[in-house]
């Protein structure tokens, strides 16, 4: 059974059985005050008929019209003696005269059905200076009460029908209004898994339940698989253009190797050369390219109480040791406390010293300020610089500003990418200026800190 047949059918169901049982509480109800009610009626009628039975002894003897006040429409009245006998009854109603005779010794109702019709009988005995003489028994037929009843019956009979119809309308809407986003979720994944392309489902701003949650929650997955499978192929793609240079080098080199390799030694020196030097930058290449790729990926890094000016301290000490190299720390400050994520933070700094160490033969500057509410951190070198129309390119995947430079260096155009991203990933900014002969500066702002 489908969803919308058991939304539809479950809630008619429960609605209907709760409407039964509330027509017979309101129809039960109804039947026990309206005999409540003719009770009082019948018992007020009794104790009439006591009174002028003992104020006028020929009420009873006497003509039956000086009784016909007393009896109810189209009812009776019996009066029994002491031994249960029949002293005489007063009515017009044939069918009420054969009505059966039950126990007349104590006061009391009883509701019966003579010759097919129903009749509610009160029955008070009537005592007179403390002695009990007989019982007045008076009968009532209840047609307009079972009318009433039946008539309130068919009343809530239709009402019933109605609102159980209404309630299968309202059911069909409430189940097209239910499952209509789990439909169009289950046409949009159809819809992927056809044409293979990672789709949204629309949602509308003004609900917030249950629905638009898990439809919300479906997005983000599509976004992340997008996010994944983009990423799969950027890296297919990058490896797959990358490793093509040295791997052509290596192939001709080993080619070169096999024809001439073993008879001239220049030759082979030159091969051996050449190969081992592609073979690091290939190794260089893939540590990059999975860098690359690993920063496409949400990390969970928690930001950290840091101090700047030693944090870089210790980066540049590290290259002044492997790189030969001087490397000054510049800042007004004796210390700079900020809230960020420190791995990221020291990989961007030696992305930035690498290429510094790469294309300049000098000293490298490290500057760092606080200025309102931010830090700079600039890392500053005197290579040759960068011509203007490269310049909007250099964070750009893989571009390279000298493509025999960058093979002289092992540079790959992967790193200032990388950087841009670790830095857009805890809300910095990386920009970079630079001039022919003059050298490069690239500055990181950390505008969205906590500064301590």
């Amino acid at each position: 059974m489908k969803i919308r047949t058991k939304i539809q059918s479950y809630s008619s169901l429960f609605l209907s059985v709760m409407l039964i049982l509330l027509s017979i509480i309101v129809l039960i109800a109804f039947l026990w005050i309206s005999l409540e009610r003719e009770r009082d009626l019948l018992e007020d009628q009794a104790s009439l008929i006591e009174e002028n039975i003992l104020t006028k002894k020929d009420l009873i003897s006497g003509d039956s019209d000086l009784m016909e006040p007393y009896i109810p429409d189209d009812g009776m009245v019996r009066i029994f003696d002491t031994d249960g006998r029949l002293v005489k009854s007063f009515t017009d109603e044939e069918e009420l005269k054969g009505l059966a005779v039950k126990s007349i010794n104590e006061k009391g109702y009883d509701f019966a059905k003579a010759d097919g019709e129903y009749v509610l009988t009160y029955r008070y005995p009537y005592p007179d200076e403390g002695k009990k003489l007989g019982m007045i028994e008076v009968t009532q037929p209840q047609d307009t009460l079972l009318d009433n009843l039946s008539t309130l019956a068919l009343v809530l009979g239709g009402a019933s029908l109605f609102v159980i119809l209404l309630s299968i309308l309202a059911g069909k809407w409430l189940a097209n209004l239910i499952l209509k986003p789990i439909s169009v979720m289950s046409g949009t994944m159809k819809d992927i898994e056809k044409s293979g392309e990672f789709k949204r489902i629309p949602l509308s701003d003004q609900s917030k339940d249950e629905l638009q949650v898990m439809g919300a929650a479906f997005n983000r997955m599509m976004e992340r698989l997008e996010r994944n499978y983009n990423q799969q192929q950027q890296f297919l793609s990058d490896a797959s253009h990358e490793l093509k240079t040295p791997i052509t080098v290596i192939e001709s080199y080993s080619s070169l190797l096999k024809r001439w390799g073993m008879k001239d030694q220049a030759i082979q020196e030159e091969a051996v050369e050449a190969i081992h030097h592609e073979a690091v930058r290939m190794k260089k290449l893939t540590e990059h390219l999975l860098q690359s790729a690993s920063q496409t990926e949400p990390s969970e890094d928690v930001e950290g109480k840091i101090e700047l000016i030693s944090f870089c301290e210790g980066i540049a000490q590290t290259f002044r040791r492997t790189g030969n190299r001087e490397i000054t720390i510049e800042s007004e400050f004796k210390e700079i406390y900020a809230m960020t994520i420190s791995s990221k933070l020291e990989q961007v700094i030696v992305i930035l010293l690498d290429n510094a160490m790469k294309y300049s033969e000098s000293s490298i500057q490290i500057m760092i300020k606080r200025q309102d509410n931010e830090i700079v951190i600039g890392v500053k070198d005197h290579g040759g610089g960068i011509s203007p129309e490269h310049l909007p390119h250099v964070f750009d995947r893989f571009y390279r500003v000298d493509s025999s430079r960058a093979r002289k260096t092992g540079g790959n155009g992967l790193g200032l990418s990388i950087a841009r991203t670790l830095v857009e990933s805890f809300d910095g900014k990386l920009e970079i200026q630079s001039e022919v002969g003059e050298g490069t500066l690239v500055t990181l702002t950390l505008s969205h800190q906590i500064l301590i």
